[in-house]
């Protein structure tokens, strides 16, 4: 099963995760995240798997400011919220939150960078 996500998911991780529910600035991004997780190229997912599409929502999310506050910490909601929602079993402790939240703020972090770290969430 591959599982897509909308702009109204999105938003309504982002309401749950932050309490304050900090406002989008920037729309975009999180629609930027929508079509880069299903992108398709000559009929190939450009990111095949869960882990690579998480990684791909993650990514964007974390990486470009779209809302007032709380960007990384919507990342990571994000992450949980799809990797759960496609059937991957994970587990969160401090210690991979701070990885993917590092991982997230390097100059150079790719997706499969972020992919990488959450691999280790599984179970």
């Amino acid at each position: 099963m591959i599982l897509h996500v909308d702009l109204a998911w999105i938003l309504e991780v982002t309401e749950r995760a932050v309490p304050g529910d900090p406002a989008p600035i920037d729309y975009g991004v999180a629609i930027a995240a929508v079509e880069r997780h299903r992108a398709v190229v000559t009929g190939q997912d450009v990111y095949d798997g869960p882990i690579a599409r998480a990684a791909a929502l993650t990514h964007t999310l974390g990486r470009l400011p779209w809302l007032e506050h709380s960007n990384l910490r919507v990342a990571v909601a994000v992450a949980h919220g799809y990797l759960t929602a496609s059937g991957v079993q994970v587990r969160l402790d401090q210690e991979r939150v701070t990885a993917l939240a590092t991982a997230l703020t390097r100059p150079r972090a790719t997706v499969a960078d972020i992919a990488t770290v959450l691999r280790t969430w599984r179970t």
